[in-house]
């Protein structure tokens, strides 16, 4: 049926019934509109939590018209960029600045205010000039060379120094726009040169300024104001040369240039080199040597060398030649007849071995280096000079090494609180103690042999008041009789002898040296015979000073004749001005002295030793016993290893019998008396130290 045919079709009632219950009743399709105003719906929805989510941005961006990307979910609202909470990225672009990419958090105010400022690009200069090659510098930075661009300059105000050699220097500033704009200057360099005519004499000579060759006189060309340098050559003629300047945009004309005719050149050479050289007296230098001197001229030239004969040479030279002097000197000879010992010893003369004994030798006339040596012996250097007019005699004797070690070691020694000590080498054997059959002999006197091979110093004088307060200075001597014990230069007594002890370690100490007493609790425990350090004689060492003379014959007592009693003063003895307060003294003696006298007084014996006899008594370093050897001597005996009591020798102010004015005469003691002292003694060096 057609639609008009529908149209055109009567409309009929039908009877109704109602649908049979139990019966679904069935939708059609979901319209497109329908599906449509869902989606906005569900749009709206999201926009508007959104919105209400959002947080206002607000970014004031320099430039203003900066363009805006937001890396993320936004929307622009005017002045604000609506965002969520959380990171982004922020680009702004705009013509002449550089991009910039900003890092941003969203946070969770409402409002948020953010200020960037974008950086301007540089700009360009074009610079126009009708010269070429010209520098540039920028604010005293060197860049390149214009006409032409220059880019990448900062924004601001710039200093541009144009320069260029012969023109004066242009300095412009200018104030760079920036933003890539490019912009344009024009420069204009004035000329630095004005015009100067040469000549010379010879003329045609080369004219060469600044280095560069401009043609030969005469010749008119450009010198700078700003200063040029002017050379002149001509073949044969030294090269003239001469800084010069002329105002720029004069004329002007040097005065004629006389050039100097060229110098020649001497290679001078001598066999053997160092000789001092001179022409016509006038010193050149030390050969080999080459100089410059004037042309065409006789000239003398004359070589010194020492040990050699002078020599001399005629010269002559032409300009800008080269003449060769080489030149052997002769030797001048002299002979010195050297004599050795031992006769088979090595001779050396400069290091150069010549054979062993005795010789005639023929040096050069110059000084040189002798040296004898032969094994066993300390090799003996000199220097010699040989006189050619003369025979020179020399001789030599070497010492072995033990002597020559001796002859460097002092025969006298000064402690630093001023005790004089003296060198003693015995290397003898002797006797300690007394026959039994001398008069006055006591029993502790046993005989001994002993032998001293070890050497030492031993003091010259007993240590005094003054001395021995430098280490203890409220020490006392004390007085007898109201006789003063105390002075300064008065032995210092009424000391044990563990003081005089610890004094020669206290010494030792302030000098540098090895302890020679081992000390534990304050007091004296052992002996170290190894060190060389201060300590008190040995009785073998200060027997051997006392009673062997000169002729290493034991005396009995200290003076001449050997008779008891003295008949003159010869000591500090007990004698009649110790009448009065002493039980025995010695009869129609006097010295003078009731008590101590100071050190260094009388006589000395014949080792320059001062009261081994007299005065005081000694402590010496051996613990106190009475034994008997017999055989072979002791070597550098060093007394029993302990004891209570240590050994006293020589007699004092306070003895004058017999038996104690022997130089064999012993006691012992340990504490202190007020005729009792001590005199230092120490090793030179320790044991093995000498060859």
């Amino acid at each position: 049926m057609t639609p008009q045919e529908n149209k055109n079709k009567p409309i009929t009632s039908v009877e109704f019934s109602p649908m049979e219950a139990g019966l679904v009743r069935q939708s059609g399709p979901v319209s497109l509109g329908m599906k449509i105003l869902t989606g906005l719906v569900a749009v709206a929805i999201i926009i508007m939590g959104y919105l209400y989510s959002a947080k206002a941005v607000i970014f004031n961006v320099d430039p203003m018209d900066a363009d805006i990307e937001i890396k993320g979910l936004s929307f622009h609202i005017g002045d604000n960029y609506l965002l969520l909470k959380g990171n982004y990225a922020l680009i702004a672009t705009h013509p002449g600045y550089y991009s910039l990419n900003y890092p941003m958090t969203v946070t969770d105010e409402d409002t948020q205010e953010l200020s960037l400022e974008m950086s301007p690009l540089p700009g360009n200069l074009e610079v126009r000039s009708e010269l070429s090659n010209i520098n540039v510098s920028m604010d005293e930075r060197n860049l390149t060379t214009v006409p032409g661009l220059l880019t990448g300059i900062d924004r601001g105000l710039h200093r541009f120094t144009f320069s260029k050699r012969r023109y004066f220097p242009l300095d412009k500033e200018v104030d760079i726009q920036g933003l890539d704009i490019t912009q344009q200057i024009s420069i204009v360099l004035q000329p630095a040169w004005g015009q100067m005519l040469f000549t010379s004499e010879p003329t045609g000579a080369t004219v060469s300024v600044d280095g560069e060759r401009v043609g030969k006189t005469p010749i008119t060309t450009e010198i700078l104001e700003t200063g040029s340098s002017l050379s002149v050559d001509y073949p044969g003629y030294k090269t003239f040369s001469k800084a010069l300047t002329v105002k720029a945009g004069t004329t002007t004309q040097h005065p004629l240039i006389p050039l100097d005719v060229s110098d020649g050149t001497l290679d001078i050479a001598t066999v053997p080199a160092g000789a001092t050289v001179t022409l016509d007296k006038v010193y050149l230098g030390v050969s080999p040597l080459t100089v410059d001197i004037p042309p065409f001229n006789k000239q003398t030239l004359e070589f010194f060398l020492e040990g050699y004969l002078k020599a001399s040479r005629p010269v002559k030279v032409d300009p800008e030649q080269t003449s060769v002097i080489d030149l052997k000197l002769k030797p001048n000879i002299g002979s010195i007849s050297v004599k050795v010992y031992p006769e088979n010893a090595q001779i050396a003369v400069n290091g150069r071995a010549l054979g062993t004994g005795s010789q005639i030798l023929s040096l050069p006339a110059k000084p040189h280096k002798l040296e004898i040596s032969i094994a066993g012996y300390e090799t003996q250097t000199i220097q010699i000079t040989p006189r050619p007019d003369q025979q020179q005699d020399i001789s030599i004797k070497l010492l072995t090494l033990q002597q020559a070690y001796w002859s460097s070691r002092p025969t006298v020694i000064k402690s630093s609180v001023g005790a004089e000590l003296r060198l003693f080498q015995p290397n003898q054997s002797f006797t300690l103690g007394a026959p039994r059959r001398q008069p006055g002999r006591r029993a502790n006197e046993v005989e001994r042999l002993v032998r001293l091979e070890r050497p030492f110093y031993l003091g010259s004088t007993e240590i005094s008041n003054t001395q021995f307060r430098r280490w203890k200075d409220e020490h006392s001597s004390g007085a007898v009789r109201g006789m003063t014990l105390d002075m300064k230069n008065q032995p210092a007594v009424k000391l044990a002898w563990e003081e005089a002890a610890l004094f020669c370690n206290w010494l030792s100490q302030e000098e540098g040296l090895p302890s020679f007493y081992q000390i534990q609790d304050g007091g004296v425990t052992s002996f170290d015979w190894q060190s060389h350090g201060y300590r008190l004689p040995t009785e073998a060492e200060w027997a051997w000073a006392a009673k062997i003379d000169s002729e290493e014959k034991t005396v009995v007592f200290p003076w001449k004749n050997g008779l008891y009693p003295p008949t003159e003063a010869v000591g500090n003895y007990a004698d009649r001005s110790a009448l009065s307060f002493l039980p025995f003294t010695i009869a129609n003696y006097n010295d003078n002295y009731a008590v101590s006298a100071n050190i260094g007084s009388f006589t000395p014996n014949n080792k320059s030793l001062y009261n081994m006899s007299g005065n005081v008594a000694e402590w010496v370093n051996d613990y106190y016993e009475v034994r008997l050897h017999r055989g072979d001597p002791i070597v550098d005996p060093t007394g029993a290893e302990s004891g209570n009591r240590h050994v006293i020798r020589g007699a004092s102010w306070a003895l004058g019998s017999r038996t104690e004015l022997r130089l064999s005469f012993r006691e012992a003691g340990s504490g202190g008396r007020v005729d009792v002292g001590f005199r230092l003694a120490r090793y030179v060096d320790k044991p093995g130290v000498t060859p």
